[in-house]
């Protein structure tokens, strides 16, 4: 997980399969650890900031949206934090908007939302919002993800 904070060996695992493969680990996250589940979920985080780990996710047979949409109930609040920054980055495209409106995503977020509002949790509830909103938003004109000049997510 800590190596796929860097472009090059991001690139080399999304050709190798890595989306594909760390959501059918996570398509059996209550048969895992805590711990396997905490860092494949900040895998498949990292792999979908890319480009190229959209397109893997926007695939019917990725089943990313249900795997997420199961993360999203975790009990391990980091996993949660996970499957919200990949939500929010696959739901930049249309096709996984229309899949994830017909899944129930949205009506998942509200209870969800009042989850957290019941709960005072702001952070998460903001976080939620900010995935809902996005279910209506049009796409971005240019998916900057794979901006050569952008440096690497981690330091050298």
């Amino acid at each position: 997980q800590k190596c796929s904070l860097r472009r090059a060996v991001q690139d080399a695992a999304i050709s190798a399969g890595a989306v594909e493969w760390t959501l059918s680990v996570l398509q059996d996250a209550d048969q895992l650890s805590e711990y396997t589940v905490e860092y494949a979920s900040a895998l498949l985080l990292n792999l979908t900031l890319r480009t190229a780990g959209k397109d893997r996710c926007e695939v019917p047979r990725s089943r990313a949206l249900e795997a997420l949409m199961e993360l999203l109930e975790h009990d391990n609040a980091q996993v949660k934090q996970y499957a919200h920054g990949s939500l929010y980055s696959i739901l930049t495209r249309d096709a996984l908007k229309e899949r994830a409106r017909g899944l129930g995503l949205e009506e998942m977020l509200k209870a969800l939302a009042d989850v957290y509002r019941s709960q005072l949790n702001e952070p998460l509830g903001a976080q939620i919002g900010c995935i809902a909103q996005l279910l209506h938003q049009p796409p971005p004109a240019l998916d900057a993800s794979d901006a050569e000049d952008e440096p690497d997510s981690y330091p050298p």
